[in-house]
């Protein structure tokens, strides 16, 4: 059995987002004007994030009571904010110590690997009031897992590179035009045939 895929759920919220996003840059400029309040965020910006990765995947003699885990994580971005809805990133992310579990009872081994991508996505946002704002994200993961331990034969099947569909959604604080703090819930859907990536995060945005 296979776990942590994207949820519809998740999907569906981030299809809301963008379509609630759309909507609001297509309202007449009266509107737009109305909400003059709303901080700016256009422009070119980096960030920073950590947070925890969780890629968990049974196979079927796996000990489920044993297969949950939380492993560190960082990601590194940047992109360009076209409008106070749409905007383009790029950026890399870090997955530590994800989990794979083979085996029962005494013979139960958990295997750990390390993950990383390179993404890039199409973001969204929608106000809902001055600082605050719904975000969206939808793009490409380009996924590679290296570094299995124990190095087993077994271990070795969860190697490799994967590119699948990236989806995420989370919430903005945009405490001035420089400086905003994000909280993001991603999936990276599979970064290796056996693998799967999904990372929660804490960051900063720095815009120029």
């Amino acid at each position: 059995m296979q776990r942590f895929l994207p949820s519809a759920a998740m999907c569906a919220a981030t299809c809301l987002i963008f379509c609630a996003a759309l909507a609001a840059a297509c309202l007449p400029i009266q509107a737009h004007a109305e909400e003059a309040a709303v901080k700016d965020v256009r422009g070119p910006y980096l960030g920073i994030a950590f947070g925890a990765a969780f890629g968990n995947r049974e196979t079927a003699d796996s000990n489920s009571s044993n297969d949950e885990g939380l492993g560190r994580s960082a990601k590194y971005f940047g992109g360009y904010q076209l409008s106070e809805n749409f905007g383009l990133q790029v950026g890399f992310v870090r997955f530590r110590d994800l989990n794979q579990n083979t085996g029962k009872g005494a013979s139960l081994r958990i295997q750990t690997v390390k993950g990383r991508s390179a993404y890039a996505a199409g973001t969204a946002r929608w106000p809902v009031g001055e600082s605050f704002a719904i975000t969206g994200k939808l793009g490409v993961s380009f996924g590679k897992v290296s570094g299995a331990s124990p190095a087993t034969a077994a271990t070795n099947q969860l190697l490799g590179s994967k590119t699948t569909l990236l989806v995420g959604s989370g919430v903005d604080y945009v405490f001035n035009h420089q400086l905003a703090m994000s909280l993001e819930l991603e999936s990276y859907g599979h970064i290796s045939p056996q693998v799967k990536g999904n990372l929660i995060t804490l960051g900063l945005r720095f815009t120029f």
